[in-house]
């Protein structure tokens, strides 16, 4: 995993799996498609942008994570940009793609690991809205799934993240 870039981010507070992380500024590429609601070929089509599929023919890095949420209107899958390419972003040729900013701020955060599952998904958001009640944060955002390993790294070694967006107190 140390390979591949991550976004930057400090950490505020640690409690066991929990965390408080305050992000930088990064931008993503992000998958919505209202056709495609279990994002089945999200994946395929953001590996394709960085795979030189893009208007400018440019191979990106593989980053980490893949980063996947469900809000009211669908379901998103993205792709963080290494910082090499945020000055000359390539445009995606695919229309289900957009490139956007992902604003920094402050997001609470619970870590697991083993093979990603509804259930374990479902599981360890519910353990992250009852600390987050328990520390009197409330939720700014829809939680988001973080996947940091391909389906090749043992399951015992793959670090999987629910994260969500926070108010860090201050007048925004």
């Amino acid at each position: 995993m140390g390979r591949y870039e991550t976004p930057e981010y400090d950490v505020i507070e640690k409690d066991g799996n929990f965390e408080i992380r305050d992000y930088s500024d990064f931008y993503i590429v992000e998958y919505a498609n209202a056709q495609d609601p279990n994002m089945n070929n999200g994946f395929g089509t953001l590996f394709n942008y960085i795979s030189k599929e893009n208007k400018q023919h440019e191979k990106i890095n593989m980053t980490v994570p893949v980063i996947m949420e469900s809000t009211e209107t669908g379901s998103k899958m993205a792709f963080i940009l290494p910082k090499d390419n945020w000055q000359n972003i390539p445009e995606p040729n695919d229309d289900r793609l957009r490139v956007q900013p992902f604003q920094k701020g402050r997001f609470a955060c619970i870590q697991y690991s083993g093979s990603w599952s509804s259930q374990k998904e479902q599981e360890n958001t519910q353990k992250l809205r009852e600390w987050l009640k328990s520390k009197n944060l409330t939720p700014q955002s829809t939680m988001m799934m973080a996947v940091y390993n391909g389906p090749y790294v043992p399951a015992v070694f793959r670090r999987n993240e629910i994260l969500v967006r926070i108010s860090n107190g201050s007048t925004e």
